[in-house]
């Protein structure tokens, strides 16, 4: 088999035997890329085999323990057909350099022989060939007085705590020094039913320290202490990480479906994800105003967003919308992430008369809703004029005492015999006009005061007309368009006889 993708690592990895202990796993990609973990009901799978027995290369009494992912997106649960823990996604998931995947296994019975137990691991990820590999972990016989510590996460960042865990055997109390608030040291008292006797407590680190000690000892009862029942553990600061700030088209989270360079609609909303390491917080920082800790993923309309911050200055607006991420963290290095989406002109949806006597004035943009609009009906020619990403404006005309603008004053529909439409339509100082679907070339008198009765092919129709300056206009036309199941159905599907 291949060797492993990610990196596999045990938390405790060193444990008193006849113990009962949560195992932490950390499942790390540290290799150069993202790695797509497919979700789903055919999701990627890792399996974890923990061997079981009485021997001193078995590591638990049995299997019978449960497990659980302190990681979005994913699960793990014992496996069905054999004593495997296997990991799932429920959607697909892109873990970046340096993230990780948290399963907890709780309550695992140690057994009681000294030794090394080595744990299974198979990836079977994507369409790579299975890979596999193991982990080992050390069993200790413990003395008559004895201690041994560990902590959940040995780095964290600013404002951050994790867990530390201890067992003893021969001890009344544990003293643990180091604490960063409070007092700096706290007697435990030992306490359950049988030994190594667990206990835990909460930690943290000091925002101006790069490491905190923690020096745990167990007493007897007598009050002395055995230089042997001593340990140490450290506990670090890490530096708030970005480790990926990404686009999707949607929720789904392929690599695929990435947003590229290509401009976007106005109206196109995207995905929002990222992945922070030791970041007491976040900030994300769109066209307008900055929202703190936001949750990931986050749907997004660039465009919206950016007109939305220049309401009333849209002569000012941006041709770009950006969205700045920024971590926060120890010693103030925030390290700050820029996505920049380009944006698609606004066109004209339509700026015409609802009625052929040409009385009432309707309009809209195309996509249909940019509140940068302006309509001036003071005097004909009337004009609609759509402010763009970038501040530049397209003014559009409409009605008499103006000969030289591309005007499609009406454009409707109405109802002819049998399937057919009729298109009607009224133009103004064009010198070329084209009807779609179909690209259909009006001529002559028709581009002025025209129709077409045709069978319709497409819920909207556009009109195009071009001026003499090669200026040009659009009018889109929403019309009853129904489409017809094509599909054959075997009649016995039915209940109907041939």
């Amino acid at each position: 088999m291949a060797n492993l993708t990610f990196d596999y690592a045990f938390q405790p990895s060193d444990i008193f035997t006849n113990s009962v202990v949560d195992l932490h796993l950390y499942v790390t990609n540290n290799t150069a890329d993202t790695i797509q973990y497919e979700g789903g009901p055919d999701s990627d799978e890792i399996h974890i085999n923990f061997p079981a027995g009485s021997g001193p290369t078995d590591l638990v009494v049995d299997t019978s323990f449960t497990s659980k992912s302190e990681t979005q997106y994913f699960s793990c649960g014992k496996s069905g057909s054999n004593n495997d823990f296997v990991i799932t996604a429920t959607m697909t998931v892109p873990i970046p350099k340096g993230g990780q995947i948290h399963i907890v296994f709780q309550q695992v019975p140690i057994n009681a022989a000294g030794g090394t137990a080595s744990i299974g691991i198979t990836e079977y990820l994507g369409s790579a060939d299975p890979a596999s590999g193991s982990k080992e972990i050390i069993k200790t016989v413990p003395a008559s007085l004895s201690i041994m510590a560990y902590l959940q996460q040995q780095v964290v960042g600013l404002n951050q705590t994790t867990t530390l865990t201890w067992y003893s055997t021969g001890a009344t109390r544990v003293v643990v020094t180091g604490f960063a608030t409070g007092s700096r040291q706290r007697a435990f008292p030992v306490k359950g039913d049988k030994p190594p006797y667990k206990g835990d407590c909460i930690v943290d680190i000091a925002a101006d320290k790069d490491s905190t000690p923690y020096t745990l000892i167990a007493y007897n009862g007598n009050g002395n202490t055995d230089p042997s029942a001593q340990i140490q553990v450290t506990l670090y600061h890490g530096y708030a990480i970005i480790n990926s700030f990404e686009a999707y088209k949607s929720d789904k989270l392929n690599q695929d479906n990435r947003i590229g360079t290509d401009p976007l609609s106005v109206d196109q909303s995207v995905t929002l994800y990222w992945y922070l390491t030791y970041a007491s917080g976040s900030q994300l920082k769109p066209p307008g105003r900055p929202l703190n800790n936001p949750i990931t993923p986050r749907q997004v309309t660039p465009g919206m967003d950016l007109v939305k911050a220049f309401q009333g200055n849209y002569g000012n607006m941006d041709s770009s919308a950006k969205y700045q991420l920024t971590a926060f963290g120890f010693e103030d290095q925030n390290p700050t992430q820029t996505l920049t989406f380009n944006l698609k002109p606004v066109g004209i949806a339509y700026f015409k008369f609802k009625d052929p006597g040409l009385t009432q004035v309707i309009w809209d943009t195309d996509p249909t809703g940019w509140p940068a609009m302006e309509v001036n009906m003071s005097n004909q020619p009337y004009t609609f004029t759509i402010y763009q990403p970038g501040g530049t404006q397209s003014v559009y005309y409409l009605g008499g005492n103006d000969t030289t603008h591309p005007q499609i004053k009406y454009f409707d529909y109405t109802k002819a015999t049998g399937d057919q439409y009729k298109l009607t339509w009224i133009t103004a100082n064009l010198t070329s006009l084209t009807l779609n679907p179909g690209n259909i070339t009006i001529t002559g008198d028709q581009i002025t005061n025209g129709s077409q009765t045709l069978k319709l092919e497409a819920a909207q129709y556009r009109l195009t007309g071009k001026a003499a300056d090669g200026s040009t206009i659009d009018s889109i036309l929403n019309v009853p368009y129904t489409v017809v199941n094509t599909e054959i159905v075997d009649p016995s599907l039915l209940g109907v006889n041939e």
